[in-house]
């Protein structure tokens, strides 16, 4: 069993990342630069807008059949992230988690409508809806333009945004069944 991580250098694929190797599960980081894959990482060159890197990962690592999944943040998602999903599926993935947003339901442009295509391609799936990270915008607002924040709340949204978050994606890669397939932070 390996994890692929897509949006791997990201504030949140990074964080599940560490989460799966601190549980020694092994971890596969796509990314579009090499360069910024940190140790003891393996990685990956993976890039939405090439479809001839698709294929990257899985002849790195064979064994891939799970996928934390953050598509490219375009309106035609799914007629990107759809062929990457097939050919996961027929490569062995059994399981995919979708990081979408709060304000996103089932079947809505662009996020929703990859929700809906997972669900009715019948694979395991958890789709996780934040709200858009706000804990997040709220530090740096805070920070460049109101006042600077305490430490002690600092690290309590950094907590709740930055950590709690990647703990529900590791959980739903990770756990052999769960219960829901939506799961709102």
């Amino acid at each position: 069993m390996t994890i692929l991580i897509t949006g791997s250098t990201g504030q949140t694929g990074s964080r599940v990342a560490q989460l799966l190797k601190d549980a020694n599960y092994p971890v596969l980081l796509a990314a579009r630069s090499l360069a910024k894959i940190p140790e003891p990482f393996r990685g990956v060159y993976f890039d939405w807008l090439e479809p001839s890197s698709y294929e990257n990962p899985f002849k790195a690592d064979p064994n891939i059949d799970r996928v934390y999944l953050i598509g490219p943040h375009l309106l035609h998602m799914l007629d990107i992230v759809k062929e990457f999903i097939e050919l996961a599926i027929s490569k062995g993935v059994k399981r995919f988690v979708l990081v979408s947003g709060s304000c996103t339901p089932q079947g809505v442009k662009p996020l929703g409508v990859v929700h809906e295509y997972l669900a009715n391609r019948g694979v395991d799936y958890a789709v996780l809806r934040p709200t858009w990270f706000f804990g997040t915008l709220f530090i740096q607002y805070s920070m460049l333009y109101v006042r600077p924040l305490t430490s002690s709340t600092h690290r309590e949204f950094r907590y709740d945004v930055l950590q709690d978050y990647p703990r529900r994606q590791h959980d739903r890669l990770c756990s052999e069944r769960w219960k829901d397939s939506l799961c709102v932070s």
